[in-house]
């Protein structure tokens, strides 16, 4: 991210969300990117789209990811966020707005929750 923000490393802290444009972690292939986030102190990541394998390593490893079509045109930077992943709702906080999105489907959020490894570990023992 220090490509894109020389600060993030400070920026960064518990609770933080991400909100991004298109197709976001494009080239990032391996769960270390969205690990790496995760363990930074990103709780949550909002982009107008992602790659699809960065998308998807995120719910594997517990990170949610949520794609929201104009999430940029109603967030600046320091904008504290609402984010509710079952219902998927996000409300700007600092301006009152809110929007709709798809939400995370129950499969995925229970994904999340613990991780892949965790998930299937639940699943073969009922």
């Amino acid at each position: 991210m220090e490509g894109l923000d020389l600060d993030f490393s400070r920026k960064v802290r518990e609770r933080s969300i991400i909100v991004a444009g298109r197709n976001f972690g494009c080239g990032s292939s391996r769960e270390q990117a969205p690990l790496a986030l995760k363990y930074s102190g990103v709780k949550c990541i909002v982009a107008e789209s992602f790659a699809r394998i960065f998308y998807r390593n995120a719910i594997n490893i517990g990170l949610p990811v949520l794609e929201c079509e104009g999430i940029s045109e109603i967030d600046n930077e320091g904008d504290e966020l609402k984010i509710k992943l079952k219902a998927g709702v996000i409300e700007n906080v600092s301006s009152g707005k809110v929007v709709h999105v798809s939400p995370i489907p129950d499969f995925l959020l229970e994904i999340v929750e613990g991780g892949l490894v965790e998930y299937v570990r639940r699943r073969s023992v009922d």
